[in-house]
């Protein structure tokens, strides 16, 4: 019994540990080929400049990318 109710307890756990890391994942490595196709200048680690350059790319992004890029604003 004791089993059991730790597995549906972890696979209840699982949905929301996967949506947690998801959203940990830094917008350079989401938009990897949205950057340097649109923002080849800026420095990765400039998330500010770097969501600058894609917002004025929005647009022309991929879905991915749009979607990490309007979860950060």
């Amino acid at each position: 019994m004791k089993t059991i109710t730790a597995l549906l307890l972890a696979l209840a756990l699982l949905p929301s540990a996967a949506h947690a890391q998801m959203q940990h994942v830094p917008i350079a490595g989401v938009c990897g080929w949205d950057i340097q196709q649109y923002c080849k200048g800026i420095n990765p680690h400039r998330t500010r400049e770097l969501k600058e350059c894609l917002g004025k790319h929005e647009k022309d992004l991929y879905p991915r990318c749009r979607d990490k890029y309007k979860e950060g604003k």
